[in-house]
């Protein structure tokens, strides 16, 4: 009676951590889709900021150092975003997390947790990442369950064979 408690006490806990794992890992993809949203609204934003500074009327009654100055630095800010869109947008879908990591602008990743809505996985994307998601929540349960379970455990008994 206690063995078959503890087995379906296993089996709800593995299945509760593996639920978590893969609605965590099926909103960090979602976290992704509307990072890269609001991150191609501040490259069109920046662009256009660009093209309004090299043509735009007010800009042309500047002097040119005045105007040279703001060029560059709206030049520089729509390479910056343009490098962090192609890096993220442009990175295989299983790597796409590791590019994130590596060139997400704080800012912009400040504003998309602001604004943050879940969604359920409804592309190919989010189910892969809920799918890695709950492998990576059955590995890690796994961990930790078998140092756990090799200290409870019985010492085995050995059973002897009588000869004759």
């Amino acid at each position: 009676m206690a063995s078959w408690f503890w087995q379906k006490l296993d089996l709800f806990l593995a299945a509760a951590v593996i639920a978590l794992a893969g609605v965590a890992a099926s909103q960090s993809h979602e976290v992704l889709v509307q990072y890269i949203q609001r991150l191609s609204a501040d490259v069109d934003e920046a662009q256009a900021h660009l093209t309004d500074v090299r043509t735009g009327l007010r800009y042309r009654v500047m002097g040119d150092t005045v105007r040279a100055e703001l060029e560059a630095e709206a030049q520089g800010t729509y390479t910056t975003l343009k490098r962090e869109q192609d890096a993220v947008a442009g990175a295989n879908p299983l790597f796409r997390p590791l590019a994130f990591a590596r060139h997400s602008d704080t800012a912009i990743l400040a504003n998309t947790r602001r604004a943050f809505r879940p969604a359920a996985p409804t592309t190919i994307g989010g189910w892969l990442y809920t799918f890695i998601g709950m492998i990576a929540g059955f590995v890690a349960y796994e961990a930790v369950k078998f140092p756990v379970m090799f200290l409870v455990r019985e010492p085995r008994r050995r059973k002897f064979r009588r000869r004759g």
